[in-house]
């Protein structure tokens, strides 16, 4: 999935300060993560870097804070190439992500509620999601109903 916008939408609530919400990574080194981390919002977000160094394409953007007090939570993420706009509860951050690249180019798996195990060690170092979540979102599609009518392949993670 080699895409120049996207659109990532839900909602959440959970009393854990710490889990992955959603993940997806390429394997040119493309990645998207949202977390929590310390019940803050962290979009971890990367549309290349390349092997000389001279383009990092890493980008980390924090907002909110004492997210973990159990109460409904709205995330929007809307990118168009390097920019996006990351709204939580209303309030909109917008910025550009480094690097020099438009795309964002995923494999053809994203997880909601934690990563996959993959055998490296940084996985291993977070946590899954702990709470719940609806209205999910992603590009047009609706998770939530695609993954209730079982038209996805859920999996335990």
């Amino acid at each position: 999935m080699k895409t120049l916008k996207d659109v990532i939408s839900l909602k959440f609530k959970t009393s854990e300060s710490e889990g992955v919400i959603f993940h997806g990574e390429g394997q040119q080194g493309d990645y998207i993560t949202l977390e929590l981390k310390k019940a803050k919002l962290v979009l971890n977000l990367n549309l290349g870097s390349n092997q000389l160094g001279s383009i990092y394409g890493h980008t980390s953007v924090m907002t909110g804070s004492l997210l973990d007090d159990h109460h409904w939570h709205s995330i929007i993420i809307e990118r168009h190439g390097r920019n996006i706009n990351f709204t939580l509860d209303r309030h909109m951050h917008h910025f550009r992500t480094n690097g020099e690249f438009d795309y964002l180019d995923l494999d053809y798996e994203i997880t909601f509620g934690g990563m996959p195990f993959s055998g490296k060690p940084s996985s291993n170092s977070r946590k899954n999601f702990k709470g719940c979540m609806e209205s999910i979102n992603y590009n047009g599609n609706n998770i939530t109903d695609l993954a209730r009518r079982k038209k996805l392949e859920p999996s335990n993670v």
